[in-house]
């Protein structure tokens, strides 16, 4: 990808500054192996779409609450996770946004894979190499055959995010997949054992931040949703100055854009306990 091409890139409109930079450019520059992009929530209009598929979904899950009897339940979420995918691909599939996030991809000759991790939540992954894709796609399968079989061993122990998300509970999996994403192993190895261990990763590094008695490097935090050991992982620091510089040099505008990016990032991952909390609250109606 030439200046030319990444200076109309960054004048795209209908793909979130992040996205644009870290998820498509990063990986046409081959700064990443692959990326990945939550859908809806990651589009320019991803809480509108969520809260417009929320709207669509109120009286079917009133509906549900109300029955009693298991067939009838068990009919009744058939038929809401049609409703779900019904709505998916009207809302998301069918928005300008979307349509431009897979455009950009194959002008810039990504290849491009969608994981449906629930009916109405999808990743996008973004990655060069048909090497990347194979793996990518071993991973999506063994993603799969977890979340089976913690369906079959479901039990009252079991917390929520381990039913939810069982991939993110088995460490291999997480450092395979973190090494495709880019990050260090010292930061993968940490989230892994974070998570097998029961410690919440979000409000431990958000805590960390808090400790600090100024500012980290926003280095650090070079990319969106990434949680690195500590503030002060020179690994991390060391591969967001590098990307910073190789971007920097593709094209100067970017590099500032991409400065703007981690303080964002930085950001984010401060208050991400607290964006979490708001989340729930609006899931839960308070």
């Amino acid at each position: 990808m030439g200046p030319p091409e990444l200076n109309q890139l960054l004048q795209e409109t209908r793909i979130n500054t992040h996205v644009l930079i870290e998820n498509l450019a990063l990986v046409a520059l081959d700064l990443r192996l692959c990326s990945q992009t939550t859908v809806p929530a990651e589009l320019p209009s991803g809480s509108l779409i969520g809260a417009s598929i929320d709207l669509m979904l109120k009286p079917r899950l009133t509906h549900l609450g109300s029955l009693k009897d298991q067939g009838l339940r068990m009919r009744e979420i058939h038929e809401i996770r049609q409703v779900m995918a019904s709505a998916f691909k009207e809302l998301v599939t069918g928005s300008a946004e979307y349509r431009s996030l897979l455009s950009w991809a194959r002008r810039l000759g990504l290849r491009v894979d969608e994981a449906v991790i629930r009916p109405t939540v999808h990743e996008v992954y973004l990655c060069k190499e048909s090497g990347v894709q194979r793996e990518l796609r071993v991973l999506m399968k063994e993603r799969d055959r977890l979340r089976s079989e913690v369906i079959r061993k479901a039990n009252s122990m079991m917390g929520q995010a381990q039913f939810a998300y069982p991939e993110e509970f088995d460490g291999a999996w997480v450092r395979r997949m973190g090494r495709l994403l880019g990050y260090p192993s010292c930061c993968v190895d940490r989230y892994a054992s974070d998570r097998v261990s029961g410690v919440n990763v979000e409000q431990r590094a958000a805590a960390q931040i808090g400790e600090l008695e100024s500012a980290p490097d926003p280095h650090v935090y070079f990319n969106s949703y990434f949680f690195p050991c500590s503030p002060s992982c020179e690994k991390a620091k060391e591969r967001g100055e590098l990307i910073h510089q190789k971007i920097s040099e593709a094209l100067p505008a970017a590099g500032q854009v991409y400065e703007t990016v981690m303080a964002e990032n930085l950001e984010r991952v401060r208050r991400q306990p607290e964006i979490i909390g708001e989340y729930l609250s609006r899931a839960r109606g308070v």
